[in-house]
């Protein structure tokens, strides 16, 4: 008896430590699809900010071929700016390893948007919206 609640203790107080919350989640999705040639167009990305300073970004683009991207690291929030500090990417998904890197992208906050500062979305013609905030 006293194993199982040991072990049930030990399980909860595991999850409390293993577990993230999240700070923020924002996201973009666009699919524009076409029946008489066939092109099917998917724009996926989003971004999970947690309450422990890390962040997972997910980027997924399909026309042709496929564009697939997912990084993670550390962020700060400074005036209405969000930096992320890119510690680690993944180019394919069934990647298992993460590459090591070392970057940095720039958002400012515009109401409900994160709006790019730098990086290869500078130009970008869609904004990630807030899904959820606590």
């Amino acid at each position: 008896m006293k194993k199982i609640i040991f072990i049930l203790i030990f399980s909860l107080l595991a999850n409390v430590v293993v577990s993230q919350e999240i700070h923020k989640k924002y996201q973009y999705k666009s699919k524009k699809t076409r029946n008489s040639t066939g092109w099917n167009i998917t724009d996926l990305d989003s971004l999970v900010l947690y309450k422990n300073g890390t962040f997972h970004r997910t980027r997924l683009f399909k026309f042709v071929k496929t564009f697939y991207l997912e990084l993670k690291g550390e962020w700060k929030v400074k005036n209405d700016t969000i930096y992320l500090n890119i510690r680690h990417k993944k180019e394919n998904k069934s990647d298992t390893k993460w590459t090591k890197m070392n970057s940095y992208l720039y958002y400012v906050t515009k109401k409900r948007k994160l709006k790019p500062i730098n990086g290869l979305e500078f130009r970008a013609t869609h904004y990630l919206k807030l899904l959820k905030n606590k």
